[in-house]
C-alpha cells in the first residue's frame, strides 16, 4: 500500500512539473523529486523481492544508504523547497493583484 501510495505522490508531482504557471527551478525540483521517487520505489521493491524469494538483493545498510537517502533529499528535500517556491510565488501574485485593485 505504502509503495502504490508513493507512485501515486511521483505522479501527482510529475503532473505539476508540466504546469506552465511554475518557472523553470520549481518544475526542476519537482521533476528530481518524482523522478527521486521513482527510482527509491524500484529499489525498495528489488529489496522485498529479495527478501521473499531469496534473490539476490541489497544490503539492509545499503538500502538505508540509498533508499533513505534519496528520500530524504531528492524527495523531500526537492518537493518541500518546490512547495515554497510556489507558496511564496502565490503569495507575491496575490499581493500584486491586491495592490492593483485597490489603486
Amino acid at each position: 500500500m505504502l509503495t502504490a501510495g508513493m507512485w501515486t505522490v511521483a505522479l501527482l508531482t510529475w503532473q505539476d512539473v508540466r504546469d506552465d504557471r511554475q518557472d523553470r527551478t520549481t518544475r526542476a525540483l519537482l521533476a528530481v523529486s518524482a523522478a527521486v521517487l521513482v527510482a527509491t520505489m524500484l529499489l525498495a521493491l528489488s529489496w522485498a523481492l529479495g527478501e521473499a524469494t531469496g534473490i539476490p538483493h541489497p544490503s539492509l545498510t545499503w538500502m538505508a544508504a540509498t533508499h533513505g537517502l534519496g528520500n530524504a533529499l531528492g524527495f523531500a528535500l526537492c518537493a518541500v523547497l518546490a512547495w515554497r517556491r510556489i507558496e511564496r510565488l502565490e503569495r507575491l501574485n496575490l499581493e500584486r493583484l491586491n495592490g492593483e485593485t485597490t489603486a
